[in-house]
């Protein structure tokens, strides 16, 4: 995963290093390689969320269509964009279950398996796919509802998740066009089958780097990034669109 928080500078370097992560991103171990079941490019045209492009299949294959939609993100002028490359867990390979996933006003990515996800009572649900990670994204928006002042819930509904529903790692993007968040964690006892807990440490893990114009978030350190710093573990980060860390805790 990678977003990018910008105020005028736009380096598509940035984003043409994260494309080897694609194929030489961390797996865990027994894994097979590659992050290349589907991929995702959004962010914000004259304030609407808009997924700029989406497809099932492996970036690697498409990427003149990853090259359009950067440009696209250029030509919008939008200040947050998520970038997101798939290895499947949860859910089929196929567009519906492709991130990042848009709803409202909120645009969204997770990395991470619920174990659990039956367990979210969910009122309204708005998902068109079948997996854990839009039943995340619907049960945390359906929380927080329609109040601007959104952070104390979202912790709550953070603290709620982490000690109820069985996971390997809630870590995620969320954003709207006043705020962009992104979460660390990951569990220190649960693995998915095959998996031993102690792999999650290493593989969902969230760097920053950030400079008076930018601020970048990776999943892994991009080389032409300088001063990466690793998130800990149960730490949110809330920016405003002025680029401003409003909110920063490790809960």
């Amino acid at each position: 995963m990678l977003a990018l928080l910008t105020k005028n500078d736009f380096d598509k370097k940035i984003f043409t290093d994260f494309l080897s992560i694609a194929k030489n991103g961390i797996v865990k171990p027994n894994h097979t390689e590659g992050h290349t079941d589907g991929w995702g490019v959004a962010g914000f045209l004259a304030n609407y969320p808009t997924i700029f492009e989406k497809s099932k299949n492996n970036v690697l294959f498409e990427k003149h269509l990853y090259e359009n939609a950067i440009n696209k993100i250029e030509i919008s002028k939008s200040k947050f964009t998520i970038v997101h490359f798939r290895k499947a867990s949860e859910g089929s390979v196929n567009l519906q279950n492709t991130h990042p996933f848009v709803h409202g006003e909120w645009i969204f990515a997770h990395n991470g398996t619920l174990l659990e996800k039956e367990k979210l009572s969910i009122v309204n649900n708005f998902c068109n796919g079948t997996t854990d990670s839009e039943n995340l994204f619907n049960f945390i928006v359906e929380n927080i509802g329609l109040n601007i002042n959104f952070v104390p819930t979202l912790v709550d509904v953070l603290k709620y998740l982490k000690s109820n529903i069985k996971h390997t790692s809630l870590t995620f993007f969320l954003m709207n066009q006043d705020y962009f968040v992104t979460y660390r964690e990951y569990s220190t006892k649960f693995a998915e089958p095959g998996d031993l807990p102690y792999w999650n440490k290493d593989y969902y893990t969230m760097f920053i780097s950030k400079t008076s114009n930018i601020i970048t978030f990776c999943s892994q350190p991009l080389k032409s990034i300088k001063n990466w710093h690793l998130l800990k573990n149960s730490h949110i980060i809330v920016v405003n669109k002025d680029l401003e860390i409003e909110f920063e805790e490790q809960i």
